[in-house]
């Protein structure tokens, strides 16, 4: 016990030293950057504007819990990102008390590990979203569910009913775990003719939609509106969606995803106590984020599917075990497969930025500056360089028509059309491209009468 104890100290303290150490190495990017606009804002109905109309589908809680860190230590990726390291940590610890509490001890560090490196979750993990947030919550209903399940008490209920309210108000796809073990759990007592344990479950998952209900109906509208407004992309039923859900529900791609669900896969050869339950904890979170997406026609993203991971890496981690009973070379060879790819792609993923929105808001200013007027393509994108520069509303070709120069300024977010429609628009002011320069992300391309 105390060697295993070790290990896991060990473990997470040099999981919190590279979360740490990765808050700052990657610059800000879009969905960032427009949640700290929300969060930075002074007003509750700037808040509600910003959450609502530019993250469709927002929920308030994942904001709230950044905004006094941004409040305090500033708009700069070290605050807006501190909260979701923390979260994360206590993810981690979660997962290994549900491991525990499932009474599988011989699993936990190794499902704890594997947790801690999968792309997925480390991406959201020193990201300044709400999902890591989410995710925690998620756990922690699914542990306190658990410790329902083994034995009934008005203090479990009252902790999972408010885990679950908390989930819903941070990220709603987030409830998804927990209700799969809740459906595995209610459908085994059935069986067994046990009512009252079978009706649980559901009550305490009902409580919470309903402590949700008024901030739905308040905000759904909103959030249909904000999916036309921006031209968010529709969703799709195609072979290409199905390859997306397998190399994204590792966060890495096709080796990482495959040596995942590989040695998932032996699980199933192994325990047949709990495989029941944690194949319900993947396949309700992948599959009700798909519904979702096609119900509200919003585009399928990866960190819909971080909510199946748990159960993921806990099957993984039991797979392993019995691979390696029954042939070592092959589970080592496809554990190593597995570490190699995801921590690659941790590296990767902190060091290899497209975007900076900062730096390239400095390079819009420097242009300002030189007395050229800016022509911002499109022109919702002023507001993410204002953020970091305050005043650039001034210096819009529209605010001052008359300038000699102009700058025609997009980012990697501007279409094709909106960038033809703006040259075309240069064009017929007498302008004429200089040169071009990239930013961040951003391109910068002079133009003279």
């Amino acid at each position: 016990m105390t060697h295993r104890r070790a290990w896991l100290c060990g473990l997470f303290a040099c999981y919190a030293l590279a979360a740490l150490a990765c808050m700052e190495l990657r610059p800000l990017w879009l969905d960032e950057v427009l949640q700290l606009i929300a969060t930075s804002s002074r007003s509750v109905d700037d808040f509600m504007r910003s959450m609502g109309s530019r993250n469709p589908g927002a929920a308030p809680l994942g904001y709230l819990t950044q905004r006094p860190f941004v409040l305090v230590g500033g708009a700069s990726a070290l605050w807006a990102r501190f909260p979701s390291v923390l979260f994360s940590i206590l993810s981690c610890w979660a997962l290994f008390r549900i491991c525990r509490e499932l009474k599988m001890p011989d699993v936990a560090v190794l499902a704890t590990g594997l947790f801690m490196v999968i792309p997925l979750q480390f991406r959201y993990a020193s990201e300044g979203r709400p999902y890591s947030e989410a995710l925690c919550f998620s756990l922690f209903a699914v542990l306190a569910f658990l410790k329902l399940m083994s034995g009934a008490s008005v203090r479990a209920a009252c902790f999972c009913v408010l885990a679950i309210t908390a989930a819903l108000y941070t990220q709603p796809y987030s409830i998804l775990t927990v209700c799969g073990v809740i459906f595995w759990d209610a459908v085994t007592n059935a069986k067994a003719r046990n009512w009252k344990r079978a009706a649980l479950g559901p009550s305490c998952l009902a409580i919470s939609l309903a402590a949700f209900l008024p901030w739905y109906l308040l905000e759904t509208r909103k959030w249909a509106s904000g999916i036309q407004e921006h031209g968010i992309p529709a969703f799709h039923w195609t072979l290409a969606l199905l390859l997306d859900v397998a190399k994204g529900i590792s966060g890495d791609g096709f080796l990482c995803s495959a040596a995942l669900i590989f040695l998932a896969a032996f699980a199933f050869l192994a325990r047949p106590g709990f495989r029941g339950l944690l194949l319900a904890s993947i396949l309700f979170p992948v599959c009700g984020a798909l519904a979702g997406d096609a119900f509200t026609n919003y585009f399928f993203a990866s960190r819909q599917i971080l909510f199946a991971l748990p159960g993921l890496v806990i099957l993984a981690a039991l797979g392993f075990m019995e691979l390696f009973r029954r042939n070592k070379s092959i589970a080592i060879v496809a554990m190593a497969i597995l570490l190699v790819a995801a921590l690659q792609k941790d590296v990767t993923m902190q060091t290899k930025a497209r975007e900076d929105w900062p730096a390239a808001a400095k390079a819009v200013a420097e242009i300002a500056r030189s007395g050229r007027c800016l022509e911002i393509v499109p022109d919702t994108s002023l507001e993410l360089y204002s953020f970091f520069v305050p005043g650039l509303e001034t210096k819009v070709c529209a605010a001052s028509p008359n300038q000699p120069g102009a700058a025609l300024i997009t980012s990697l977010y501007t279409t094709t059309a909106e960038l033809i429609a703006a040259a075309d628009h240069l064009r017929g002011q007498g302008f004429s491209p200089v040169q071009t320069t990239a930013v961040g992300g951003t391109s910068i391309t002079l133009e003279n009468r």
